[in-house]
């Protein structure tokens, strides 16, 4: 699959309804879990670190997508000025012939 192909299904797995709900409901279980931790008095280190992880891990799959999109991006403005360089040097080196 071709960068500018994923580059596209990334935009339409962004724009859907169900990415959408999806982020709706790790936003509200990401909450959740802050909510209790502040809830639950005598938790432990280890658990509040636990939790704490995965709070961090959801926001990061929640960020995935934008993250390779903007990836993607970067490397198709590269590919598109590599060609533009490698036409600017086959056009010179074709007037140097002449």
């Amino acid at each position: 699959m071709s960068n500018k192909t994923k580059h596209a299904e990334l935009e339409k797995l962004l724009k859907s309804p169900g990415w959408k709900i999806l982020q709706e409901q790790m936003e509200t279980a990401i909450l959740q879990a802050a909510y209790q931790m502040v809830d639950q008095r005598g938790m432990a280190l280890e658990e509040i670190h636990f939790r704490r992880g995965s709070m961090w891990a959801a926001r990061r799959f929640l960020d995935l997508p934008t993250q390779i999109k903007a990836i993607l991006e970067n490397e198709l403005l590269m590919d598109a000025a590599l060609k533009a360089e490698a036409d600017a040097s086959a056009a010179a080196s074709k007037t140097d012939d002449l």
